[in-house]
């Protein structure tokens, strides 16, 4: 019954002929096309670039340039520079050794690593992602992190955005993110935020404060908090300034959403991850992929699109028809939440009163508290009031909350707080951010003592500390007077 439900609330919405249902939504293979595409421009690309003139070199002609950098300062430096340049993959191998071995001086490491980033060829490149990925030393990674900044090739910012989850060293993440800012991609900037608060040194809070600052600035933008703001919530102005993605950076972006079919699950955790942090160009991509002949591609596709967030707004009329695929509707109707698209909220709300898939009926009540409009309030209430599983009428009271109709359900959301059979954790948020936005003197108070009962950043508390909390905390809403 899900397919018709869905097809009827899309043909309401659109005007697709009345009660005619659209089309069905269709699968074809479009990852492998994309990137039988893509491999052909590539490789069309590649063969317009006469490959470099194979040279001899002297034995200790490139690590002599190296100590020459390593010890050299001012205009001396320009020297090595111009002839590595000159050099360019001939010097490659040695450079590469050179700054990954462990016997040679950490200044010439250093060095070999710049070097590297001044030939910046294709080979080079790669060799700076293997340091910035598996150098055991701190310092040599965020070295390289620099270097790929500078080699103008963004088809690095898929393993520079995967590196970002998996770093430990701040120093490190701070070069990460200003890498991929130089690609006019700043997912790093939440990232460079938790270093700039965090409680380490004031060394590396003033850097990645000096990097937001910077980094705002190549953006055109003053102030680093709007530059964040501007970038996690979609910049609908256009204000930021766009990145073209090369063929090869489009390139890998498919072929880590064909990873998404993937059975190994950090695999295709590590694409969801890369491929939500991209760029809005992905929207285009991600949504032909919604078409794709793999249901797993469809599915993970979908929650790249939710996990992108307000970025992702244009992909709202694909993930609207992507409602009518059975495969698909559940994942969409969260992912048209995730993105919050307006439009999809008549079909949301049909879904929500008039489907027998419950699951998906739960998906349409969050997406709907997502969008946050007042006109989902009476479909939500009905659910809330009604003699309906409780994860529906704990995700309707959720959404009310959303909505602007908290005053409602509180007491509703106060007896899941403490009910074992309700998700307890969501009923505690949702009640943080329905007492946040109350104004009365009582409430602003309540809500002070409520912040303070919470556990200290980093802390993971016990089961027991938890217990303590939920009932300290419902005691507090208690006083509040209805």
């Amino acid at each position: 019954m899900r397919l018709p439900l869905a097809c009827a609330a899309l043909g309401a919405l659109a005007g697709c002929g009345g009660a005619d249902a659209p089309a069905a939504f269709e699968h074809y293979p479009a990852v492998e096309r994309a990137i039988a595409r893509l491999e052909a421009e590539v490789a069309a690309q590649e063969r317009a670039e006469p490959p470099p003139a194979a040279r001899e070199l002297e034995r200790e002609h490139v690590p002599g340039l190296v100590r020459m950098l390593a010890h050299s300062s001012g205009r001396a430096r320009e020297l090595p520079l111009e002839e590595v340049r000159a050099l360019g993959d001939a010097a490659t191998p040695t450079l590469a050794a050179l700054a990954a071995g462990a016997e040679t001086a950490p200044e010439e490491r250093a060095a070999a690593c710049e070097l590297l980033g001044e030939v910046a060829s294709q080979l080079a490149t790669s060799h700076l992602l293997e340091l910035c990925e598996k150098a055991p030393e701190a310092w040599l990674r965020a070295h390289a992190a620099f270097q790929l900044g500078r080699v103008g090739r963004d088809h690095v910012l898929p393993r520079v955005l995967r590196r970002l989850k998996y770093e430990a060293d701040q120093e490190v993440v701070v070069w990460l993110a200003s890498a991929a800012a130089a690609y006019r991609n700043y997912a790093g900037l939440e990232a460079l935020w938790m270093v700039r608060n965090a409680p380490r040194t004031t060394d590396l809070s003033a850097l990645a404060e000096e990097r937001l600052a910077a980094i705002a600035q190549e953006a055109g933008v003053a102030d680093p908090d709007e530059h964040y703001q501007l970038w996690f919530g979609g910049d609908p102005e256009g204000r930021l300034p766009a990145a073209e993605p090369s063929a090869r950076l489009r390139l890998e972006a498919w072929r880590r959403i064909r990873d998404l079919r993937d059975f190994q699950l950090r695999g295709v955790d590590d694409g969801r991850f890369v491929l939500s942090r991209l760029g809005t160009w992905i929207v285009d991509p991600l949504c032909e992929a919604l078409h794709d002949d793999d249901r797993y591609v469809r599915v993970h596709a979908a929650q790249c699109l939710e996990r992108m967030g307000p970025r992702a707004l244009a992909a709202g009329p694909t993930l609207l028809t992507a409602l009518s695929d059975p495969t698909l509707a559940i994942d969409a109707a969260a992912a048209l939440g995730g993105v919050a698209y307006p439009g999809a909220e008549p079909a949301l709300r049909e879904l929500l009163t008039s489907s027998r898939d419950h699951e998906l009926r739960v998906a349409a009540a969050r997406a709907l508290g997502r969008l946050g409009l007042a006109v989902s309030i009476p479909a939500l209430r009905a659910v809330v009031e009604g003699e309906e599983p409780l994860d529906l009428r704990q995700a309707g009271a959720t959404s009310m909350v959303q909505a602007g109709a908290g005053d409602e359900v509180a007491l509703r959301l106060l007896a899941m707080m403490s009910d074992p059979a309700a998700d307890r954790p969501a009923a505690e948020a949702a009640l943080e951010q329905w007492l946040s936005g109350r104004e009365d003197a009582v409430s602003r108070a309540v809500f002070e003592r409520w912040l303070a009962l919470a556990p200290p950043p980093g802390i993971i508390p016990t089961a027991e500390e938890v217990e303590q909390r939920l009932a300290r905390r419902a005691e507090l809403l208690r006083a509040i007077p209805r």
